[in-house]
């Protein structure tokens, strides 16, 4: 009898060490989801293309479907989202948008330098408070860069 019961017992030991074993392979093939945040907050138009181009240096690296990217723009850092920004600007913002990166502009910052969402690029999107959303998506587990 004490036979059949150790047997029983490393018969299931090897069937859950099978089983978790599988699940450790299955979940080790599953490519992993990035999330970059990257903060512009100066009225600088180098540092604003710098972002765009490590966002899209970082899709290039780990594939489009693998990163999710947001630049954030606050403090004088909304001055260079301007509809009337330098066309350089303009058209890397509207081929960052349709690459799935997303560019934001904070509005306290916006209306502290008396901008109206009508005096901005198309492709910008909005948040309320820049610092605030960067402090959520770091507790949510975005990596935070500043370029």
């Amino acid at each position: 009898m004490k036979n059949f019961n150790l047997a029983t017992i490393l018969v299931k030991s090897l069937c859950a060490l099978l089983v978790l074993g599988a699940s450790i392979a299955s979940h080790a093939a599953e490519p992993v989801k990035y999330r970059l945040l990257l903060q512009v907050s100066e009225d600088s138009v180098e540092q604003l293309m710098l972002a765009l181009n490590t966002a899209r240096h970082v899709q290039k690296q780990f594939g489009p479907p693998n990163v999710d990217v947001e630049i954030v723009a606050f403090g004088p850092g909304v001055q260079t989202l301007k509809y009337y920004a330098p066309i350089p600007v303009a058209d890397r913002v509207r081929e960052t948008r349709t690459e799935g990166i997303r560019v934001v502009a904070c509005e306290q910052s916006m209306r502290t330098a008396k901008l109206k969402p009508a005096m901005m690029l198309r492709d910008v999107a909005y948040v309320p408070l820049g610092a605030a959303e960067i402090m959520e998506k770091q507790a949510q587990g975005w990596l935070y860069i500043r370029p």
